[in-house]
């Protein structure tokens, strides 16, 4: 129970992430329902897309119903723990109002995309609305006392630009392994298509003019939380550009060679697919922060960012343990882990866990050096890379926590009754376990499609997450100048996992020649920001 208590901030940005992508899932199901299927049937006289569009939209209408309910009941459960108010207080709260309005929304598109008749389709738009309007209940939106309409009316526009392109985008790819031949395929993509660039436009410009509200200024994207992640789904967001524009020309393409086109359509819509739910997770976390023009009195100022990311020589050795904090008893340090925020910490204790982040920083560089050597000739040997993993979990086991064995006072199995600890060491486990795994399929052991795809789906889940990490300090710049080293690495690590995806999915052509490139330069590169970590 402590544990979850613990998590709930973490576990309800999550619940909301599943939330938006299930929003997104619904309202774009609906457009491709109306702008793609029903046309081509009318067209062609088959049914066969609006199938795929209708199951897709309860799929969707679950996984939101089920999102939206968790949410309130997380929410409510964290803000019950020790305050003294019952669940019933909460009726006519926001986040009460909205997440149960969206539940009931997403069972009546439910019901919708249960019938098969033109009606049922019609029902889905105000369903559909209502939905739009419980999900801009919370955001900043609606929270702000200025300009609230024009916000909102930007956020509404926002979320459907989100939805026309990155919501209706799995239910090409259905449609693309249903059609019924390859002509209905090309009509499928070219409708799309158009209905994807209104999309990306209208998300953009949206997008925009929300960014000229909540930042105030220029600086509002370095000096700021906000900002900085606003900057990080920019980025993110440039790569699903790229990728969409390559099944823009691959589309209009389609009709000279179709199959292999088809083909190299499929797997560059997973990858897009991929960075762009990794987008909604950046958005998810753009709602935990604070908009950068509220920023005032914490903000970071041009000379504080170069004092703490200018490059210095990695720290490769330790303080002695001796100078660190002294080590408080396990009932102490439990009840200070889950509500009392991080430890205190001086210097050493500082310099030690900069010492943890090179170390890690140097074995990630190496373990790309390593990937790159193995695509030279006669560098065959390279392909074990990934053993350099196995001494990163070592590294994690005896170095990481260095109050408990075997540097510190705790004994072994005492030490697993931190929840932090506790997670260092499944983490050790877990990186160990990878490490077999890839040399198996390095070694050409495992041959098996969903073996070989372990590695980029792990690393571009870990990317994700790691736009949500947070080391919950109260100095609020020093928050914000930690991000400045998480978000490259979470951004290049998810360039690199689909990078990786994309070498094993696509055939033989310069396009995974590139990617399989690609991916070891990034992961090197997220090895050399680790090694400059610092927090001091």
């Amino acid at each position: 129970m402590i544990w979850l208590v613990k998590d709930f901030d973490f576990l309800s940005i999550l619940l909301r992430a599943a939330a938006l992508a299930g929003e997104a899932l619904l309202l774009g199901g609906i457009a491709y329902l109306w702008l793609v299927a029903f046309p081509i049937g009318k067209m062609r006289g088959t049914a066969a897309l609006e199938g795929v569009s209708r199951r897709g939209i309860r799929l969707a209408a679950i996984l939101m119903a089920t999102s939206e309910l968790a949410a309130v009941a997380v929410s409510s459960a964290s803000l019950m723990n020790g305050s003294g108010l019952r669940f019933r207080d909460f009726f006519t709260a926001n986040f009460f109002v909205a997440g149960v309005g969206g539940a009931l929304a997403s069972l009546l598109l439910w019901l919708c995309a249960r019938g098969r008749t033109k009606a049922s389709a019609y029902a889905m738009l105000p369903a559909g609305l209502l939905l739009l309007a419980t999900m801009v209940l919370t955001s900043h939106a609606a929270s702000r006392l200025d300009d609230r309409l024009q916000l909102v009316a930007y956020t509404a526009v926002h979320h459907l630009g989100t939805a026309f392109w990155l919501g209706a985008m799995p239910f090409l790819f259905a449609s693309l392994n249903s059609a019924a031949d390859v002509e209905e395929a090309r009509i499928a993509v070219s409708r799309f298509s158009w209905m994807a660039i209104g999309g990306a436009v209208s998300l953009t410009l949206a997008g925009v003019a929300l960014s000229y509200f909540y930042l105030g200024s220029w600086s509002g994207f370095y000096a700021t939380g906000y900002g900085q992640v606003l900057a990080a789904k920019i980025a993110l967001l440039l790569a699903m550009l790229a990728l969409g524009a390559g099944n823009y020309f691959l589309g209009k393409k389609i009709a000279a060679d179709p199959q292999p086109l088809l083909l190299r359509l499929r797997r560059f819509t997973e990858a897009e697919l991929g960075i762009g739910f990794t987008i909604v997770l950046a958005a998810e976390s753009l709602t935990s922060q604070t908009p950068g023009i509220d920023v005032q009195q914490d903000r970071l100022t041009l000379p504080e960012i170069y004092q703490r990311m200018h490059p210095v020589i990695p720290r490769m050795t330790s303080p002695p343990a001796a100078r660190l904090t002294p080590a408080t008893s396990m009932n102490v340090a439990i009840q200070v882990s889950e509500f009392s925020g991080p430890a205190p910490s001086d210097a050493n204790d500082r310099a030690w866990s900069e010492y943890n982040h090179h170390w890690a920083g140097l074995i990630v560089l190496a373990a790309g050096a390593l990937a790159v050597l193995s695509r030279v000739r006669g560098m065959r040997w390279a392909r074990f890379w990934p053993l350099t993993f196995a001494g990163l979990a070592v590294f994690i086991v005896l170095r990481a926590d260095p109050e408990n064995w075997p540097i510190g006072p705790r004994s072994f199995w005492e030490s697993f009754s931190a929840p932090d600890v506790m997670e260092h060491r499944a983490a050790a486990l877990l990186i160990l376990g990878f490490a077999a795994f890839e040399c198996s399929v390095q070694a050409g052991i495992l041959r098996r499609r969903w073996a070989t795809l372990a590695f980029p789906a792990i690393m571009a889940v870990g990317a994700a997450l790691l736009l949500l990490h947070t080391h919950g300090g109260a100095d609020a710049k020093e928050e914000i100048l930690a991000r400045l080293s998480h978000m490259p690495v979470a951004l290049l690590g998810a360039v690199a996992a689909w990078s990786r995806w994309l070498e094993l999915r696509l055939p033989p052509s310069r396009a995974a020649r590139a990617a399989g490139w690609l991916w070891p330069v990034c992961l090197a590169a997220a090895g050399m920001v680790l090694l400059n970590y610092r927090e001091s």
